[in-house]
């Protein structure tokens, strides 16, 4: 049985230190490496449900909890203006250097703002776009979107995404054991801070409430998850859902952006590029158990994902 985490405002420690940060062991160039490449088919997705509003605009796309920039080197090449805003200590000045020095698509294309989720200082009603993947978990969700509410114009967009732990397919004895692995990572990652994050992303992000309020046309896209949520629950702790009966669903099975084909060293850098840092000897024996799985083999990979848009209301 599932242990439910109670909706509730998001922990003190994750407001001073946000969660995926280099106190809880974040390593940027880790990430780069095995993390996976938002492929066009994302940013797809993304595009096609904001400017296929008659009333959309490029003008200002905000990436909010940006990290090292990732999703701001695509909204750069289509919109007049990206906001690049994260709260750790250091990572605004890295997107920076990714993003004009070594990629030189100008420092006049990007505002860089150290700031969180909850508060913005972005003007009232003055976005077009707000992007806000792979970090809502580590904020006060109601808060969050309270605030993007508030930034976003009249008609405007939100995109809030979620990829999660990729699937071994193809294997079964060695995705049960992936598994394991998994479960032994949450058994290490425990406390209020954990607990918050991983009832949202076990809820594959249904946790998340768009307001009926403040928000339409809110559509939630759910890809290569088997027409299930069971493959976002790295565990048994789940926050209630808040998803309204008039949201729109779409289940996308088969995208191939999402399939890679990996090894072992690989797989232990996936892991590694998660928080709470969990030493490869702590569980070196579930590694044997999977190295012997695959019997020198790659594994097929196949991950899941959420996609979920809404319009700001007049």
């Amino acid at each position: 049985m599932a242990t439910v985490v109670e909706p509730k405002t998001a922990p003190t420690l994750a407001k001073e230190e946000p969660g995926f940060s280099a106190r809880e062991g974040a390593n940027w160039s880790d990430y780069l490496a095995f993390r996976p490449v938002y492929p066009k088919s994302f940013f797809n997705h993304i595009y096609e449900y904001h400017f296929q509003k008659p009333q959309a605009v490029h003008s200002v796309a905000h990436d909010v909890g940006a990290g090292c920039g990732i999703v701001s080197s695509s909204l750069a090449s289509r919109f007049d203006k990206v906001i690049v805003s994260d709260p750790n200590d250091g990572y605004t000045a890295l997107a920076r250097k990714l993003l004009v020095e070594q990629s030189g698509l100008g420092s006049g294309k990007f505002t860089f703002l150290q700031e969180g989720a909850e508060k913005s200082s972005a003007g009232s009603g003055t976005v077009d776009l707000v992007t806000a993947c792979e970090m809502m978990h580590w904020t006060d969700t109601a808060v969050a979107i309270k605030e993007f509410n508030r930034v976003l114009k009249v008609g405007g967009s939100l995109a809030v995404t979620y990829y999660t732990v990729p699937r071994i397919v193809g294997n079964d004895a060695a995705e049960k054991i992936w598994r394991a692995i998994w479960l032994a990572y949450a058994e290490r990652a425990q406390g209020e801070l954990y607990d918050h994050a991983f009832g949202i992303v076990n809820s594959a992000f249904q946790s998340i409430g768009l307001p009926e309020d403040g928000w339409e046309r809110v559509k939630r896209v759910y890809i290569n998850t088997g027409g299930s949520l069971v493959p976002f629950q790295i565990d048994d702790r789940l926050t209630e859902s808040r998803v309204r009966e008039d949201e729109e669903a779409v289940w996308v099975e088969g995208d191939k952006d999402w399939y890679d084909v990996q090894g072992l060293d690989w797989l232990k850098g996936y892991l590694a590029t998660w928080v709470p840092r969990i030493p490869e000897s702590d569980i070196q024996g579930l590694w044997d158990g999977l190295d012997a799985a695959l019997n020198g083999k790659p594994a097929n990979l196949e991950t899941p994902l959420v996609l979920i848009f809404a319009t700001k209301k007049a």
